[in-house]
Parts: structure tokens; sequence; C-alpha cells
């Protein structure tokens, strides 16, 4: 019996995986229940918590071991219609597809932000929906107007530059945005567990940023390369939001933890900012064959 057991744990299949999955989601909901119905610690807590903790761990496993097939069905699926397979091959014409998702999510949640400022009349609030709505613009110019014109590199160096410069602006920004944090009423709190939920996203989104502000750095296409480069700030920018909300929601004050991460931030926005300019100097002489990230459609026309 204990065979079978650890046999289906190490190779689960079907009806095992629907059952496991049945039950960490019945655990997610417990967890999700107790911290909404009783916030204090006990015993029961401390046991809900080690078997979701578990059955996340397993959760991963499982996840681990069925992505090469699950990765292999779906490519294969993709392959069927040409816009879609062209977006699996082309990486310029996949960065400028998904900036446009991105790019209405921001909005969206930028939005958010200037409503419940102005509702609350939170400067806080204002301020962090203003600095997202510099990066969304930021990253229209890039979407709108470098990346029309696959092959004009004159353009595509004049707006990799401008954003380069607009980030180094930025810098001060942030830092201000750290005294800001410890003297304004931020009046916007997460409700309940969304904050875990939010803090899960925030880490995903930090790492496929910078996993692809690196891969991009292959790519010679610069309007491809500023969309990556403004995603990591957008990231790296919500991690400094979502740590002072995290601090306010646990009844803690660190004006040095927000002033180390803040700084940390601002330096490496200037970094960025100031590697593009160069970029964009170094390239003025350089000669290179046009990538395009033309879908099947344009080539036919």
């Amino acid at each position: 019996m204990w065979k079978r057991l650890l046999c289906a744990l190490r190779r689960p299949r079907g009806a095992f995986l629907l059952c496991f999955y049945a039950v960490f989601a019945a655990l997610l909901a417990g967890t999700a229940l107790l911290l909404a119905l009783a916030p204090d610690i006990t015993a029961l807590h401390a046991a809900v918590f080690a078997l979701t903790a578990a059955g996340l761990a397993y959760a991963v496993y499982t996840a681990v071991l069925f992505a090469p097939k699950a990765k292999a069905a779906a490519v294969r699926l993709l392959q069927r219609r040409p816009f879609t397979a062209e977006l699996i091959r082309n990486y310029g014409l996949r960065t400028v597809v998904f900036s446009f998702c991105g790019f209405a999510v921001s909005v969206a949640y930028a939005a958010l932000q200037a409503g419940l400022g102005i509702a609350a009349r939170s400067l806080w609030n204002v301020t962090v929906a203003g600095f997202y709505f510099v990066l969304i613009a930021l990253r229209g110019v890039v979407l709108f107007f470098g990346c029309r014109r696959a092959g004009d590199e004159k353009r595509e160096r004049r707006i990799y530059a401008l954003c380069g410069g607009m980030l180094n602006l930025l810098t001060p920004v942030l830092a201000g945005l750290v005294v800001l944090a410890q003297t304004a009423d931020l009046s916007f709190a997460y409700a309940g567990v969304m904050i875990y939920f939010s803090a899960a996203y925030t880490f995903g989104k930090i790492v496929s940023a910078a996993v692809q502000f690196f891969r991009a750095r292959r790519q010679d296409r610069l309007a491809v390369r500023a969309l990556r480069n403004i995603n990591l700030v957008t990231a790296l920018y919500s991690v400094l939001v979502l740590q002072i909300a995290m601090l306010q929601a646990f009844g803690e004050q660190s004006g040095t933890g927000n002033a180390l991460l803040g700084g940390a931030i601002a330096v490496l926005t200037f970094i960025i900012g100031l590697a593009m300019i160069v970029r964009a100097r170094r390239t003025r002489g350089e000669r290179r064959p046009p990538e395009t990230v033309e879908t099947p459609a344009d080539r036919q026309e």
C-alpha cells in the first residue's frame, strides 16, 4: 500500500491529480476563512498552514513535472494558426503583443489608484498613480511610435534615448516618494488575504521582468529593449509600493527599510536610463540588418 502511494506521489496521474487539486483548493479556502474569521493564531491555524504549505510544494512539483508536456502541447496547438506561430517564433513581435496587454492592465491600475486618491483625498495614492502614468506614457511612446516602422533606426534611437532621459528624471521622484510615504496618509489597504496574492503577483512580475530584461539584451531592435527596460522599472516600482503597503497593513513603520529599498531602486533606474542613452549614442554609426516584428498578414501585403 505504501509503495503504491509513494509511486502515485512520484508519478501522479488522472484521478489522483484531480483529488489532490480538490483537496488543495479546499485547504486554500480554509486558510482564507481562518484568517478572515479568526485572525488570532492557534494550533488549528498552524496545522492548516502546514498542510497548505505542503500542498503548495507538491503543486509546484506537479507543475514542474508536467510543464514540458504542457508546453509542447501548447506549441503544437498555437502553430496551427499563422499569427500565433509567428508569435512563438518572433521574440520582437511577442514583446510588442504582450506589452500592449500590459499597457491596458497598467492603465486600469493607475486609474484605480487615482480614483482612490481623489475619493480619499490621499496625496500618496495620487502620487503613485502619477508615477504609473508616466511609465505608461513612456511605454505608449515606444509602442505607438517606436514599433510602427520596423526599419527606422533613427526614430528608434531617438525614442530609446528619450526613454533613458525620462527614467533618469524619475530618479529624484522615487526618492521623493520614499519621503512622502513616511508622512502621507496611505489610505489604500489590501483587504484581508489579498495582500498575499498581491505579493505573489508582484514577485512573479519582478522575476519575469528581470529574466526578459537580460534576454532582450541579445536583441538588436532598440524598441524591443526599451519595452523590456520600462517593464523592469515598473516591476521594481511595484515592489516598493507593495513593501510600503505591507508595512502599513501589519502596523509597522520602517523608514530605514523603505529608504534602502527606494534608494536601491532609484539607483538601478538611473543606471538603466543612463545605459539607454549611451547605447543610443553608440548605435548612431552602426549599420545592422533590420529585425522586423511584422505579422504574416503584413508580409502578404
